[in-house]
C-alpha cells in the first residue's frame, strides 16, 4: 500500500521522499528515477489506483498540529487576547502568566504565521495613526554648532515618529538645564521609555541615565565592547566604496583628512579601512592629515602636508573647511591642483563628490528599530547588542575629474 498525501504537489511526483515515473498506459508506478510525469497522467493514476485499493490517500497535515491562539486560550483558561498579548511579550500581561502561556504554546507546537502577521500589519497600516508613546532624542550640540548630518538625522527621527504614532522630545545635554538636572527623572516624568542617542562626542555610557529603566538605540559607531543596540552609517563600508571608486579611476597617491576626535567617534572605522587599503593595493603610504578637532584645521599646516606628500586626491570628512575657504587659503584650486572627495556628505547642495551617509535613512531606521524593541518590551542593556549598518551612496559633484554618476 502506498500512502499519498492529499496536499501532494502532483506536478513534482515525489512520494515518501522518492521520485517516481509512470508508464505510458499503465496504472502502476515504475522505477525510482528522476523522471517527472505530467499533472494529468499522475492524477489519473492516483484516481484509478484508489478505486482498485492499491493506494490510500492520507492527510499528513492532520499529523501536523495546527494550533491556534484560541486553542491555547482554552487550555490556559484565559482569553484569546491575553494569549495574543503574552505571545507578543506585552507588558500588559504579568510575567508569571506570560511565562505559563508561552510555555504552554511551545508544548502545543504553536508557531506564529508570517502570513497572518503580515496581514495584520497591513490592517494596522490602513488605520488612522494614533498616539502610541513619546520617545526621547538625546543629543549634545558641540561648540562649533550641530553637525549637519546629526540635524538631518534628528529631523528624520521626528518625522518618522509622527508617521507611526510616536511623539519625539529632544534633550540637548549641552543646555545647562539638562546638564545639571536629573535626565533620567525628567524622562520618567514624561512617561518616556525609549530613547535614541544621536551622534555626539560623548560616549553613551557617560550619559547620566540609568539605562536599566529604558529601551535605547544609539546612532554612534560606538566604542568597544559594544553595549547598546545601534543604528549608524556603515563607515567602514562607505570608505571601502569610496576608495575602490577613486582607485578605479587611476588615482594612486590618495590622502585622508580626518580630525582625531571624529576618528575616535567613528571607532577608527574609516581610518582603519584607509590604512588597510594602502597595504593591499600597494599604493604610496601617505600619512593621514589628522588635526585634533574640526576647529583645528589650518591651511598653513595642510599646505606643508600637501607639499611634502603630494597627494593626487584627498578624502576629507570636515564640513567647516569649506565654510572657511580652506583650500583657497592653502593656495590650491579644486580639482586642478587637488581632486577632493568627501567621505560623509550630508548637505543637500552638491559641492563635493563623495559618499552620502544617508543620515535621514539612519534616523528612520533607528525609529523602527526602537519601536520593535519597545513592542517586545525590552529594557536595559541587551545581552546581545545588535548593529544595523546603513550603506551610503555615491554623489557626483565634479570634484573628481573623469568620475561619472553611477
Amino acid at each position: 500500500m502506498v500512502l499519498v498525501p492529499s496536499f501532494f504537489d502532483w506536478r513534482n511526483v515525489v512520494l515518501c521522499e522518492k521520485r517516481y515515473s509512470i508508464t505510458e498506459g499503465g496504472n502502476r508506478l515504475v522505477g525510482l528515477g528522476p523522471t517527472v510525469c505530467g499533472f494529468g497522467a499522475f492524477r489519473e493514476w492516483i484516481d484509478s489506483s484508489k478505486q482498485m485499493g492499491m493506494i490510500r490517500v492520507t492527510n499528513p497535515m492532520s499529523r501536523i498540529q495546527k494550533v491556534s491562539v484560541r486553542d491555547i486560550a482554552e487550555r490556559a483558561g484565559c482569553s484569546a487576547m491575553t494569549v495574543s498579548r503574552a505571545l507578543r511579550n506585552s507588558s500588559e500581561v504579568n510575567a508569571k502568566t506570560k511565562a505559563r502561556i508561552r510555555g504552554l504554546a511551545e508544548s502545543m507546537g504553536y508557531r506564529t504565521s508570517p502570513l497572518v502577521s503580515a496581514n495584520m500589519a497591513g490592517i494596522r497600516a490602513s488605520k488612522r495613526v494614533v498616539y502610541r508613546a513619546t520617545i526621547g532624542i538625546i543629543t549634545e550640540t558641540p561648540k562649533g554648532g550641530e553637525w549637519v548630518g546629526t540635524q538631518k538625522l534628528i529631523d528624520a527621527v521626528v518625522k518618522e515618529c509622527d508617521a507611526i504614532g510616536f511623539k519625539a522630545d529632544v534633550f540637548d545635554l549641552s543646555k545647562p538645564a539638562i546638564a545639571k538636572g536629573d535626565l533620567g527623572r525628567v524622562l520618567r516624568s514624561r512617561g518616556i521609555q525609549g530613547i535614541i542617542q544621536v551622534p555626539m562626542v560623548r560616549d553613551p555610557s557617560d550619559i547620566p541615565i540609568d539605562f536599566s529603566e529604558f529601551t535605547a538605540v544609539v546612532c554612534n559607531a560606538g566604542s568597544l565592547p559594544q553595549k547598546f543596540h545601534r543604528v549608524c552609517p556603515d563607515h567602514y563600508g562607505n570608505m571601502d566604496m569610496l576608495l575602490k571608486r577613486i582607485r578605479a579611476l587611476g588615482y594612486r597617491r590618495i590622502g585622508l583628512m580626518i580630525a582625531r576626535d571624529l576618528d575616535a567617534l567613528l571607532n577608527h572605522l574609516s581610518s582603519s579601512r584607509f590604512l588597510a587599503f594602502q597595504q593591499t593595493e600597494r599604493i604610496p603610504k601617505i600619512p593621514i592629515f589628522m588635526p585634533a578637532g574640526r576647529e583645528d584645521y589650518h591651511a598653513s599646516t595642510f599646505r606643508e602636508w600637501f607639499d611634502k606628500h603630494r597627494p593626487e586626491i584627498s578624502i576629507t570628512t570636515c564640513e567647516t573647511i569649506f565654510r572657511d575657504h580652506f583650500f583657497e587659503n592653502a593656495g590650491l584650486s579644486i580639482p586642478e591642483d587637488l581632486a577632493v572627495v568627501k567621505a560623509n556628505i550630508n548637505r543637500s547642495r552638491k559641492y563635493l563628490s563623495g559618499i552620502s551617509e544617508e543620515s535621514a535613512e539612519v534616523g528612520s531606521t533607528a525609529v523602527h528599530t526602537l519601536a520593535q524593541l519597545l513592542f517586545q518590551n525590552e529594557r536595559g542593556l541587551p545581552d546581545k547588542p545588535m548593529s544595523v549598518l546603513v550603506p551610503g551612496k555615491w554623489v557626483e559633484a565634479g570634484t573628481v575629474p573623469g568620475v561619472k554618476t553611477a
